[in-house]
């Protein structure tokens, strides 16, 4: 009974320090909330099955960025088809217009729409890059981290997050100096 309590109390530990990270990388990557918070809980899932089954996980943020990242490829895999036509759909011509008065609301909106402003820069590098550079500057992770996720050496990702920033001093016309 005391060995299932400590396992609840480290899962709840991790859980509540990686769950916002695990989120924000999954809808980076994903859209729709429903399908982000499906994945979301699919992913702490796993993550509990093996710290319920005894599992000694070394670097639990590492860990669970490589569920995530499973995760996120299982999803395109099965859903690539349906997510095209929805953004197909979506650009049919259905404007929507509305007024904001709150401050606060026009702040999220001009932050939120300076964000898929680079993101969209971002989705302009071939994906290894695009890749890299979300998993280092919007998921905060180390090269170290990232290589484990991608089975690649740190290297490897040193190499990769060079390669994109010359991409995008590129796209963005930044003179190197």
């Amino acid at each position: 009974m005391q060995i299932k309590k400590e396992r609840e109390k480290y899962f709840k530990e991790i859980y509540e320090a990686n769950a916002d990270k695990i989120f924000r990388y999954v809808s980076s990557r994903v859209s729709g909330r429903e399908e982000v918070l499906d994945l979301v809980q699919e992913i702490f899932y796993k993550f509990w099955q093996a710290v319920s089954q005894g599992k000694v996980i070394s670097f639990p943020k590492t860990f669970l960025f490589k569920i995530a990242h499973n995760k996120v490829i299982d999803w395109y895999r099965k859903n690539k088809p349906e997510s095209l036509d929805r953004m197909m759909e979506g650009d049919e011509g259905e404007s929507q217009s509305f007024q904001v008065e709150d401050t606060k609301a026009e702040m999220e909106m001009r932050i939120s729409n300076e964000a898929n402003w680079v993101l969209g820069i971002i989705h302009k590098l071939p994906p290894q890059y695009s890749e890299a550079v979300k998993m280092r500057f919007v998921d905060d992770l180390s090269p170290q981290e990232m290589a484990e996720i991608l089975n690649i050496s740190p290297n490897a990702v040193s190499l990769r997050l060079n390669h994109a920033l010359e991409k995008l001093r590129e796209i963005l016309k930044i003179k190197n100096e």
